[in-house]
């Protein structure tokens, strides 16, 4: 009988996991899974009980936001012995990641498509050589949202609460002068946003990356925003998000690379996966191709 490490975050997403816990844990029995359960205390907590105990399990699963999944792919990543296969069900406020996976918001269905699937590779990113990320490393405008959104907000109002939160920082984009260096390309100015990316919706919203997000192609995609200075150049940058047309917008630079550096003359906060990353003035990001293997129904091009 193979053995499942089940780890889940009992706050994440209003706490809806608590009434769907039993079934989620019989369709893993009923798959032929010997099951252990284990639910997260606190931030990394979940991290650290899987690094002490995942090589006693053939898979692990997890449920929860992105924090959770970024601490389940993160200690996967630190066990070096074997290549454990990730399940994942999504319980979060947003789960952008796992809308690029096409994982279901459904738990008991998420649940069935892990115990159904088969192996996913894909690529993870790692930051200045010691730290991953799943899906998204970013700084300026907003990127403060989702990690000081009040859990009590997460919980009554879900992704209305980060909309709330978001409203508040409009009146304060500060612009950051950086360079920027990806695969050779080079870019400096002043940006009131950038991301470095894997992911075919970020906050919600899809498009943000571009049309040819491929989570298994070693690049990730590089936004850069612009410092806005009128009505005017607001307005052109919604449009060039909507249209998904960046040639034509000058407050945008995107490109794809595989190694990005970024220097800064001053600390800039970035957030990985939607948890505080740190304050880097330089800060250098890594595509690890095929790094983690999702156990999930595959991806229809």
């Amino acid at each position: 009988m193979k053995k499942m490490l089940f780890v889940f975050n009992p706050n994440s997403g209003k706490a809806r996991i608590k009434n769907k816990l039993v079934e989620i844990v019989q369709i893993f029995s009923n798959a032929g899974y010997d099951v252990t359960v284990y639910p997260t205390k606190a931030r990394m907590d979940g991290y650290k009980y899987m690094i002490e105990n995942m090589h006693n399990y053939d898979i692990v699963t997890c449920s929860g936001g992105d924090g959770t999944l970024n601490e389940t792919v993160s200690a996967v990543l630190s066990c070096s012995d074997k290549k454990m296969p990730i399940g994942y069900i999504p319980s979060g406020s947003t789960n952008d990641f796992a809308n690029s996976l096409s994982i279901p918001k459904d738990m008991e269905l998420a649940a069935e498509y892990i115990v159904e699937g088969s192996l996913f590779s894909c690529d993870i990113g790692m930051v200045n050589k010691e730290k991953y990320f799943c899906y998204v490393a970013a700084f300026g405008a907003f990127t403060e949202v989702s990690y000081l959104t009040p859990q009590y907000l997460k919980n009554m109002l879900g992704h209305q609460a980060y909309i709330l939160e978001a409203a508040k920082s409009l009146a304060a984009l500060k612009p950051y002068y950086i360079r920027v260096t990806a695969d050779g390309h080079k870019v400096e100015g002043e940006y009131v946003y950038g991301m470095i990316s894997n992911t075919e919706s970020v906050g919600g919203v899809k498009g943000l990356a571009g049309s040819s997000v491929d989570l298994q192609d070693g690049l990730f995609e590089v936004t850069l925003v612009k410092k806005i200075s009128g009505p005017m150049e607001f307005q052109q940058l919604v449009t060039a998000f909507l249209t998904q047309n960046y040639d034509e917008s000058g407050s945008i630079f995107s490109i794809k690379a595989k190694h990005i550096e970024v220097e800064c003359g001053e600390g800039v906060n970035w957030t990985l996966d939607g948890e505080f990353g740190g304050e880097h003035r330089n800060i250098t990001f890594d595509v690890v191709p095929g790094a983690v293997e999702f156990m999930m129904k595959q991806k229809t091009k």
